[in-house]
């Protein structure tokens, strides 16, 4: 046999053992699916290389009242490690979960352990409770992925370093900031306010989805008023009749908070929309 045959046949089996190698890696790989973009977020920065973490939700699609489709039941069914929120976020999960999943699939609630008020879920939204989910998610990750627990370590007190840095800026910035009333559109910033040292004076809507009636609209705008509020705090992500009325009837500004509940999966998408709501409040508020 020629030397040219057996090097080609060599060749051909060194391929073939590095594509099967190459595809056992990526097999063996960690499948993370977070619910929405925070979780995205968190869990991509606890990942980092050692996993591959996607989103459930579409972009577009808000958290609190979502419909599975299809497409969503595939992915739940690909994942090894499931986070979410929790504290009734993700409330439509429950049913397919409980229909059963893959083997040994490890569920993080990312909330858990945090004290909330009156139930308010918007937990990730002050950085500081952020990062108890972030914790969190690194303790289920090592769970589930003992070999890789230092990585998941050390990227998690990275990313919790920056989360540590971002406090400390929104503090600085707001402790400028002497008029801290909020009027938002919903109860969504009530962590944030509480860390900070705002004052919610009030919600255009307190229950999302349903009209206030017009006593409660009555005494919304006796209230701005009386409070000499001086911004009205929309969401970017919802059109309300009702802020544009109020805000033109009482000739009061209209800003934008975001609850981040919506948004493409990124590893920056927590300290960008951070730091976009900060912008928003100096302004407003200055």
């Amino acid at each position: 046999m020629n030397s040219a045959r057996i090097s080609r046949r060599t060749l051909i089996f060194a391929g073939s053992m590095a594509f099967l190698t190459g595809a056992s890696a990526a097999e063996s790989r960690l499948h993370v699916l977070a619910t929405f973009a925070p979780m995205f977020c968190f869990a991509q920065n606890v990942a980092g290389e050692a996993a591959d973490v996607e989103m459930l939700l579409p972009p577009n699609a808000e958290p609190h009242n979502y419909a599975l489709s299809p497409g969503d039941l595939k992915k739940i069914a690909r994942a090894d490690v499931i986070v979410e929120n929790g504290l009734g976020v993700e409330s439509w999960l429950e049913k397919t979960l409980a229909a059963g999943t893959k083997t040994g699939v490890v569920r993080i609630v990312a909330s858990t352990g945090i004290d909330t008020r009156a139930g308010n879920p918007h937990v990730w939204l002050d950085p500081v409770l952020a990062l108890r989910e972030v914790e969190n998610i690194r303790r289920g990750l090592a769970a589930k992925d003992s070999a890789n627990s230092a990585i998941y370590a050390k990227n998690a007190e990275a990313y919790s370093e920056q989360l540590r840095k971002l406090d400390v800026e929104i503090r600085e910035a707001t402790a400028k900031i002497h008029d801290k009333q909020l009027l938002t559109l919903h109860d969504a910033f009530r962590y944030f306010a509480v860390r900070y040292g705002f004052e919610i004076v009030a919600v255009i809507e307190p229950f999302p989805g349903r009209e206030p009636t017009p006593k409660y609209v009555r005494n919304l705008r006796e209230l701005i008023v009386q409070k000499k509020v001086r911004a009205i705090f929309a969401e970017p992500q919802v059109s309300s009749q009702l802020v544009r009325s109020v805000a033109d009837t009482l000739k009061v500004p209209v800003a934008a908070l975001d609850p981040m509940e919506t948004g493409a999966p990124a590893a920056d998408f927590f300290e960008k929309g951070t730091r976009a709501n900060l912008d928003a409040l100096k302004k407003a508020l200055r």
